[in-house]
């Protein structure tokens, strides 16, 4: 019996088509709606933990009717923890996708030229030496 099932199970295996299963592509962009339900999600998922977090201080009290606001204080935490990670993520998401897809055509370069001088400009006129000056004489 069991070597009629390994050979009905090896003639299924090499009988079968193999399937190609191809990965995500990497470059899809999300919408703006999927960022901000995973954001979302997390933001909630950080003030669930927090509460729970709050709700295992109440073994430790003798009463925990009278400390139930750690339930709350909890969750407050965990939601202010989860936005700041949100906040954070989708700060540093910018910054990369402006690096990322900054144009290479010659429009840019110009526009690079331009950005670099009145880089120059701006500096120069802050980083004057001071007109006042002092003499000492006794």
């Amino acid at each position: 019996m069991k070597s009629l099932l390994t050979l009905i199970i090896t003639a299924v295996i090499l009988i079968n088509p193999t399937q190609q299963v191809y990965a995500q592509d990497n470059t899809s962009q999300t919408g703006v709606l999927d960022e901000s339900l995973a954001d979302l999600t997390l933001v909630l998922g950080a003030g669930a933990v927090g509460a729970i977090l709050g709700l295992s201080t109440l073994s430790f009290v003798d009463k925990p009717k009278d400390k139930l606001e750690n339930v709350a204080i909890g969750g407050a935490v965990g939601i202010v923890v989860g936005v700041g990670i949100a906040l954070f993520g989708q700060a540093t998401k910018q910054t990369a996708v402006i690096t990322q897809s900054a144009p290479q055509d010659a429009n840019s370069v110009e526009s690079y030229a331009r950005l670099d001088f009145s880089k120059q400009k701006i500096a120069e006129s802050y980083l004057v030496q001071p007109t006042v000056g002092y003499n000492f004489s006794f």
